[in-house]
């Protein structure tokens, strides 16, 4: 089943408004087979009674149950008809990181960030249809905290929505236009409280250079070398290296292909970044509770950080101001180096110590 006309999906979100705008939107597409919810708990019920629901688009801030809880009850095989890997898209604007990374701890399939558009939506959807999934024990997602925090900005921005966003009946020909959000400055996502560290930290990385493409290409790469230290034998590192070569040679192809090609061109390579970096955290986000890693929470918020700049790239592409994409590439490249640089490299000294290396 790989195309979205063939899908019989749900989508959930508490203002019926917005359920029926992307049900417009999934019109445009060709899809037939469109089911809604309010609530993650009608969500639960909708599932167990249909049996055949291919996909889940879900927003996070819902009551009774929330997206996370929801997203929670299908990982966990707490739901009646409906397979513990089904398809889990979930709709977040990346205003609170936390949500975020506890969406990936759950293994969802994606994320799609407000505002949305016919061409995005389905290309989220056919990547996520073709992402396969290792699914933990039960035990381990039941583990997750489902609380959900929400920052004043998406409080705003929900209540604008309600008000003021008004779906209009567009020709399959014509992608429909998400309600705009309110305009957010570019400015850094707050920061999560501290946590104790195990390490002390680190000193400040330098400063990436910015004008020769291959010395930001080295520096990015020998950042990435550095968690490869000699006497630790964990094969979670070396996944972890290679996923991070990869994901630097992918941007480094971002930013050779700004000047010139289309779009649709460099928003594939980022959506394979996305793909990746996605997970490699849900990856890493295991291996640092199996290990006892203490600042599992503010490590994992900084993945938060990076899948969010990672969107905001996608968003300036179509907005199609190149002083703005090159601005929403360069801080995409600068949080992976300072991420790579301080919090990667507390993690790889972590094992060490663990393992008695000096």
């Amino acid at each position: 089943m790989e195309h979205i006309r063939e899908l019989a999906i749900l989508v959930v979100d508490d203002q019926p408004i917005i359920n029926e705008f992307y049900r417009k939107i999934l019109e445009t597409l060709g899809c037939k087979r469109i089911y809604s919810a309010l609530s993650g708990q009608e969500a639960i019920e909708r599932l167990a009674e249909r049996g055949d629901i291919n996909l889940v688009l879900t927003d996070i801030d819902m009551q009774p149950g929330n997206g996370l809880e929801l997203l929670q009850a299908i990982r966990c095989g707490d739901v009646d008809n409906t397979p513990r890997d089904l398809c889990v898209l979930v709709v977040s604007d990346y205003n609170y990181r936390h949500n975020v990374m506890k969406a990936v701890g759950l293994d969802c399939h994606g994320f799609l960030s407000k505002p949305l558009n016919a061409d995005v939506l389905s290309a989220k959807v056919h990547a996520a249809l073709h992402r396969q999934i290792d699914l933990a024990p039960s035990d381990t997602y039941r583990g997750i905290s489902t609380e959900i925090k929400v920052s004043p900005a998406v409080a705003s921005y929900g209540s604008l929505v309600a008000h003021k966003a008004r779906p209009t009946g567009s020709s399959p020909a014509e992608p429909v236009s998400a309600p705009a959000a309110v305009p957010q400055p570019d400015l850094e996502p707050p920061t999560p409280p501290a946590e104790p560290a195990v390490e002390p930290q680190p000193e400040a990385p330098p400063t990436l250079p910015q004008s020769d493409p291959q010395q930001v290409q080295k520096a990015l790469e020998q950042a990435a070398s550095s968690l490869l230290p000699p006497g630790i034998q964990d094969s979670f590192l070396h996944y972890k290296h290679d996923t991070l070569r990869e994901i630097l040679h992918l941007l480094y192809q971002v930013g050779e292909s700004l000047a010139d090609s289309p779009p649709e061109e460099i928003h594939a390579l980022i959506e394979q970044i996305e793909q990746l970096s996605t997970d490699l955290f849900q990856q890493e986000y295991l291996h640092q509770r199996e290990h006892g890693y203490q600042p599992v929470s503010s490590h994992q918020a900084e993945h938060g950080l990076i899948l969010q700049r990672t969107q905001m790239l996608t968003g300036k592409l179509y907005g199609r101001r190149k002083d703005r994409i090159l601005k929403a590439y360069r801080q995409l490249r600068e949080a992976w180096y300072r991420h790579i640089s301080v919090k990667d490299q507390q993690y790889v000294e972590f094992l060490q110590h663990q393992a008695g290396i000096k």
